[in-house]
Formats: structure tokens, sequence, C-alpha cells
């Protein structure tokens, strides 16, 4: 019985010394960490300049509701550059005028139509936007 209670006695006292060492450390820690963050120089942060995009959809707006089946869609984009748009019925390839404008008229079916227009610069990139247009029999007056 007294090995038992020596033990336990020696086991708690090398316990508490490393939980009061465990303790020791952290403050170190932090109060360090804290002198650093005082000391530290803060470098300001630039904003990025927004890229222009090229491509745009004047007419009609997104989620323009319609009761005619045939709408021009107009737009501006780069200069001679190639356009195609997208839609349930039609797909068209046109190329934009030298001002960078462009225009198609778009058959459309009755409900939602996504209406997707795609930009192929010189540089092969290419620039993407989608609108959709509700075409329906009778509008609300």
């Amino acid at each position: 019985m007294r090995k038992e209670i020596l033990l336990a006695v020696i086991f708690g006292i090398i316990l508490g010394g490393v939980i009061l060492y465990g303790i020791n450390l952290a403050n170190k820690s932090a109060t360090n960490l804290n002198e650093n963050k005082t000391s530290a120089t803060v470098a300001p942060i630039s904003t990025p300049t927004p890229i222009q995009k090229s491509l745009s959809i004047v007419s009609p707006q997104n989620h323009s509701v319609t009761s005619d089946k045939l709408i021009t869609i107009t737009g501006r984009a780069t200069p001679d550059s190639n356009i195609t748009v997208i839609s349930e019925i039609d797909d068209l390839i046109i190329e934009t005028s030298p001002a960078g404008t462009f225009s198609a008229q778009i058959n459309l079916i009755g409900g939602e139509n996504t209406i997707t227009v795609t930009e192929l610069k010189s540089d092969n990139t290419t620039i993407t936007e989608a609108i959709t247009i509700i075409q329906t029999a009778n509008l609300p007056e």
C-alpha cells in the first residue's frame, strides 16, 4: 500500500511540473507574440485596377419580358472581333464593326430564353456574357 501512495505522489509531482512548464511556455510565447506585433510595420495594400470588360450587351436588358418572337440584341466589343450569339433556336457568328458594335436578330421560344454572347479576340482569348429573356404570349397590363 505504501508503494502505491509513494508512486501516486511522485506521478502527481511530475505531472504538476509538466503542466506548470507548459503554462509558463505559453505565457512567454504570448508575450513575445504581442511584442512582435507592435514592432512590425504594415505595408500598404494596393488595390488592383479593375480589368475593363470589352464585351457588353447593350439591349435587351437581362431578365426582360417580351411578347415578341423576334428580338434584336445589340452590344459593344473589341473592334473587328468575332462574336458568337447562341440561343435556344439560333446560332450566329458575326463580326463587330470598326467602331466595336454588333447587332443580331434572335428568334425566341415561349418561356425562358438564355442568350449567350461570346467574343473571340485576335489573341484567341474569349469573353462570354449571357442574358435571360422571357417570351410570353400575353403581358400583364
